[in-house]
């Protein structure tokens, strides 16, 4: 008993020293835990939860979503875009709306003048939306000289005759103290734009036309002297006279919208009311002249256009 007891011991021990032994080996054999990988696919999964925090828009660091601004266009055809086809589309009131998000509606008419404009005043629907307006552009004027004053007024511009046009101008301003007054009243927080009248014929009627939209633009400034910080002068005559993008003497191209709306966005980005001064453009405007074969005979640009 006592020999086969040592035996099974003798035994037990050798096995034993020779796991000992083999252990190391085993070990090296054995796969350990990849903690080094584990850590990487913890670490690129951090990287992609910080990345998607930072991307999207949280309460503490962007607050609520800024609400879009109201922007109100007045005027006659040149606010309308009567120059264009698509002018609902492609309009210069469209561009900015289109470029800085704003909300927008477009009370432009075709032949409006000043006394008309002071008349839609008067609209429900006109003065709602001037109320909740946070931007008003207006352009009015040019239709004063070219409705039911034409004689007159050719004989006063061309003889350079001041009394025949201080007749039709005189009541102009009075029109355009009522028309801001009552837009003022309504929403006296709202910036309020008025365009100076451009000339853009390039043809034979230039001389003419300047005289007359100089004219009528030293109302506009005396407005702007007399009525201080109520009205932002936006000087489209400054920078547009002589340059064209025009059709039939008055209205602005597509190309023409384009160039009034750069101006306007310009104003409007240094008033902190924009986002950007390069326009956005949606749709490309149809200039209404692709539609007359006459502008292939125009040897004396009496329909002027680029």
């Amino acid at each position: 008993m006592k020999t086969g007891l040592k035996r099974l011991t003798a035994v037990f021990l050798c096995a034993l020293l020779m796991l000992c032994t083999a252990s190391p080996v085993l070990a090296d054999e054995i796969t350990a835990p990849q903690f080094t990988d584990e850590a990487a696919v913890y670490e690129t999964y951090s990287e992609a939860v910080i990345s998607a925090d930072y991307n999207a828009p949280s309460e503490t660091d962007t607050g609520e979503s800024e609400e879009a601004l109201n922007y109100v266009l007045l005027g006659d055809s040149i606010a309308k875009g009567s120059g264009i086809v698509n002018y609902e589309e492609a309009c210069y009131g469209r561009i900015i709306a289109d470029t800085n998000g704003y909300n927008y509606v477009n009370y432009g008419v075709d032949g409006l003048k000043s006394s008309e404009l002071r008349e839609m005043l008067n609209r429900q629907d006109v003065m709602a939306s001037i109320e909740n307006a946070d931007i008003v552009n207006i352009t009015i004027g040019g239709n004063n000289y070219l409705h039911g004053n034409i004689p007159l007024l050719l004989l006063g511009v061309l003889l350079h005759i001041d009394p025949i046009i201080d007749t039709v101008l005189d009541a102009y301003y009075e029109d355009l103290c009522a028309i801001i007054g009552k837009i003022h009243e309504a929403s006296p927080d709202a910036v309020i734009l008025l365009q100076t009248l451009y000339n853009p014929s390039t043809g034979l009627l230039r001389p003419l036309l300047q005289y007359g939209s100089d004219k009528l633009n030293e109302r506009i400034f005396k407005y702007d002297k007399e009525h201080p910080g109520v009205v932002t002068i936006v000087d489209i005559a400054a920078e547009l006279n002589g340059k064209g993008y025009c059709f039939a003497f008055i209205h602005p191209t597509a190309r023409g919208n384009v160039e009034i709306a750069k101006i306007l966005l310009k104003v409007l980005y240094d008033m902190g009311l924009g986002k950007t001064t390069e326009p956005v453009i949606k749709v490309q405007g149809r200039n209404t002249i692709e539609l007359l074969p006459a502008y292939i005979f125009n040897p004396l640009k009496m329909i002027p256009f680029i």
